[in-house]
């Protein structure tokens, strides 16, 4: 009973939080996930150590979407800089990762330099801020120029190559 009264009133404070956020063209994956409506007979299907969590770890979410998956819980939110979140949990509620998505004008400028020093031809059109507990954070940057696509993958310091396409002709 105390965890329905705890659930029903973290679901009060998120309804009401503010709607600000701009919307973001590229949206975070959902497949597969099943989304759970804001009320409080859904939101109590969200482990309650999941639910207490989140609340601590980012205090200014808003727009909050919990879905179910497979493995655990998902909160897909915005946080106070607008930036796309995502945060999953194990079927446990522990903290498995959070990735922000936002653009160059909100990246580290020190992730930024190392990225333009070597690619300052390039165009980043995205960028992924990936935190894992007990590990260092990793960026994923997404490039472009006239003919290539590139994701490049940041990490204290070191740089690599994800992935690379190349456009296809007009």
């Amino acid at each position: 009973m105390k965890n329905v009264i705890v659930t029903i009133s973290i679901a009060a404070v998120l309804i009401t939080g503010s709607a600000t956020a701009q919307q973001v063209n590229r949206p975070l994956a959902t497949e597969g996930m099943q989304s759970l409506q804001m009320n409080t007979r859904n939101i109590s299907r969200v482990h309650v150590r999941a639910m207490r969590d989140f609340l601590k770890r980012d205090k200014t979410a808003s727009n909050v979407d919990w879905m179910i998956v497979e493995t655990g819980y998902v909160a897909r939110y915005t946080d106070k800089s607008n930036s796309n979140c995502r945060t999953v949990y194990n079927n446990r509620g522990d903290f498995v990762y959070t990735i922000r998505q936002y653009y160059e004008n909100k990246m580290p400028r020190d992730i930024r330099s190392i990225v333009k020093r070597e690619y300052y031809d390039y165009t980043i059109t995205l960028v992924e801020q990936i935190e894992e507990m007990r590990k260092p954070l990793v960026y994923v940057v997404h490039l472009e120029d006239a003919t290539t696509l590139k994701n490049v993958r940041v990490s204290e310091r070191d740089m690599e190559v994800m992935t690379e396409y190349m456009k296809s002709k007009p």
